[in-house]
């Protein structure tokens, strides 16, 4: 199986040693991750307390990119992504 992934700003950086260990863990269950194209980051950190507008804009254009383009997901790992997107 595989899903659509959103590693988000930090995945890609500070912890980077996170998404090791998770690509890990789910590849060993028979689950690939297909990165979504174009993301952009969610804001997480900072966008709520600039503009409530921005907060909700900046994770709904990654989910519209993962509907696009049919990912089934899209997996978000980190607390804040998924805070940002719930």
């Amino acid at each position: 199986m595989e899903i659509g992934y959103y590693p988000g700003c930090a995945l890609h950086g500070s912890s980077n040693d996170y998404e090791r260990s998770v690509r890990a863990c789910l590849s060993a269950l028979g689950v690939g991750l297909r990165e979504l194209d174009d993301w952009i980051c969610c804001g997480a950190t900072a966008a709520h307390s600039l503009s409530h507008k921005l907060a909700a804009a900046l994770p709904a254009r990654n989910l519209a990119i993962a509907e696009a383009r049919r990912h089934r997901g899209p997996f978000g790992p980190l607390s804040d992504v998924f805070r940002a997107v719930d």
